[in-house]
């Protein structure tokens, strides 16, 4: 599938499934358990355990079904990697300009990450269609995201970093076209273990935040 045609994806689901687990056992498994929930993106942050091995393992298992992705690729060799182990796009944490361009020139669909107005407006700027906006709770969650579109109202952003489940319906209100909740989507059990079951009503009550994308 082509970068353009992944973008489309993008906006259709509007919600990304950034993995959190201990080993690629457990981050496949909570993988499968959101993606039956009704999710269709995953990340697999660099940092997963094995994690080229878990984004081949959904690739596998789900095919074009599933978007899947490598989040916050570091460096040209990991993104290498991941284009490898089939990944279809890759979150950079900032304007990671060399990262950006390889994923590119090899098809895949780069998200760069930008905070302040003047990095988000540079991004577009350089033609990124979809721009991370990156961490944005330490900026001000949903507000600072209504005030960055209000200011760059033609902009696709992609809202991440320290989501709480609660808030994502405030974020799609306040302008953002896609937004990636991370460790809120994965509870423990008492002894530390996943909580899988309560993943999956986590999983189903964030679809249910889903609102019309923005203009």
């Amino acid at each position: 599938m082509s970068p353009d045609g992944l973008l489309q994806r993008f906006f259709t689901h509007r919600v990304i499934a950034s993995l959190r687990a201990t080993t690629a056992e457990t981050a496949v498994q909570s993988a499968r358990v959101l993606i039956e929930s009704g999710i269709r993106i995953i990340e697999a942050p660099h940092a997963t355990p094995g994690a080229m091995r878990v984004i081949g393992d959904i690739r596998h298992q789900f095919g074009d079904d599933v978007v899947v992705g490598i989040g916050d690729a570091p460096t040209i060799e990991v993104a290498d990697r991941a284009i490898k182990a089939n990944a279809q796009f890759a979150t950079l944490s900032y304007d990671n300009a060399r990262v950006a361009d390889f994923c590119r020139k090899h098809h895949m669909l780069a998200i760069p990450a930008g905070a302040t107005p003047r990095e988000v407006a540079l991004l577009a700027e350089r033609g990124a269609s979809l721009i991370r906006v990156f961490p944005v709770a330490t900026f001000g969650g949903p507000v600072y995201i209504g005030h960055l579109r209000r200011a760059l109202p033609n902009l696709h952003l992609l809202a991440a970093g320290g989501i709480d489940l609660a808030d994502v319906a405030d974020y799609f209100r306040a302008g953002a076209s896609v937004v990636a909740i991370g460790s809120g989507l994965f509870p423990s059990r008492a002894d530390g273990q996943p909580d899988f079951a309560a993943m999956a009503e986590r999983g189903r009550q964030l679809l249910s935040t889903l609102i019309p994308p923005p203009a």
